[in-house]
């Protein structure tokens, strides 16, 4: 059998879906991106402690060393669960969730030019609107 043979037999036995696979990683960057920066902060906490590994890690969060290596690949995607099991065993912060605090709630209402008003802004319009609509029922 010739090279050319052999490549041609190769080829033809496995389609690639290669395309697919870059679809997939497309499609899903945002969420690879992030998990890519949790397994290189997992990795700095394990190389940081001498004291601790992979597999014990593994052990702490009471999941498989299979599992710990997938997650240091930067290819699963965590839970948040999952982030808060990394985060104690490890004695770390993954995860910092912003409080909200809002001083004025923006709301849309239809008007002539789609614009945006505060609920003091709301307020104060629909205070006029039923002052408006009781001094109409009154005359």
């Amino acid at each position: 059998m010739t090279t050319l043979e052999k490549l041609k037999q190769i080829s033809e036995a496995a389609p690639s879906d290669w395309r697919e696979q870059a679809q997939w990683r497309k499609d899903n960057r945002d969420w690879l991106r992030k998990s890519g920066r949790i397994a290189v902060a997992v990795l700095e906490a394990i190389d940081a402690n001498p004291e601790m590994s992979q597999a014990k890690l593994a052990e702490k969060m009471g999941v498989t060393k299979q599992y710990i290596s997938k997650i240091v690949k930067g290819q699963e995607n965590l839970s948040l669960q999952t982030i808060c099991k990394l985060e104690a065993a490890l004695g770390i912060t993954l995860v910092d969730v912003k409080s909200f605090q809002a001083t004025q709630t923006a709301v849309p209402v239809e008007y002539s030019q789609h614009q945006w008003l505060t609920s003091r802004q709301i307020h104060s319009e629909m205070t006029s609107a039923f002052a408006y609509s009781q001094s109409y029922q009154a005359a």
